[in-house]
């Protein structure tokens, strides 16, 4: 029996059924509310539409009108904790939602302070990474033999080397004293 071909063309796609419903509807939601449509819809595909719905329309003006309800900026944060607290957003949707709760930055602050957050993580990591740290981080616990050597190395280098030396020779011929002994 052939099916009508104006059931068809009035018939919505999943995708389509999807961008119909509000963006505050969960997910969950809509499979239940596009089960008794009599569609069978995935939760990943409307994660993926959303996504992709959102990357076309562009998102500085629906992101800056939810965002602005959650981010104003309390009387104790600074402009730039304001930045940080918005960190997943770029720097113009973050000019545009600080112009909605009446806070005057620009793009250029918001890359100045991203910069010095990201050189302070670098010189953290940087100290973090010295060749001390990284020889105690790498063998896990210092052996005896490593202490020794560490502090002579430290003696070495505080009395000079020739000094350091010296004392290692009369040292050992102490030793050897008390062994043939």
């Amino acid at each position: 029996m052939p099916k009508d071909k104006t059931s068809k063309k009035t018939q919505i796609s999943k995708s389509g059924f999807i961008r119909q419903q509000p963006s505050t509807m969960s997910a969950a939601e809509i499979v239940e509310k596009g089960k008794a449509a009599g569609l069978t819809i995935r939760p990943g595909l409307i994660y993926e539409v959303r996504r992709a719905t959102k990357a076309k329309k562009g998102t500085v003006k629906k992101t800056a009108s939810r965002v602005t309800k959650k981010s104003k900026m309390p009387t104790t944060q600074s402009k730039a904790d304001f930045v940080r607290s918005n960190r997943s957003l770029s720097p113009q949707e973050i000019v545009a939602i600080a112009k909605a709760a009446s806070i005057k930055l620009d793009v250029r602050y918001v890359y100045n302070v991203r910069g010095a957050d990201k050189a302070a993580r670098k010189k953290k990591r940087a100290a973090a990474t010295s060749p001390m740290v990284s020889t105690v981080a790498s063998t896990g616990s210092w052996s005896v033999s490593q202490h020794a050597e560490t502090l002579l190395r430290a003696v070495a280098a505080e009395i000079g080397l020739g000094q350091a030396i010296e004392l290692l020779h009369a040292e050992r011929t102490r030793v050897h004293s008390l062994l043939r002994e």
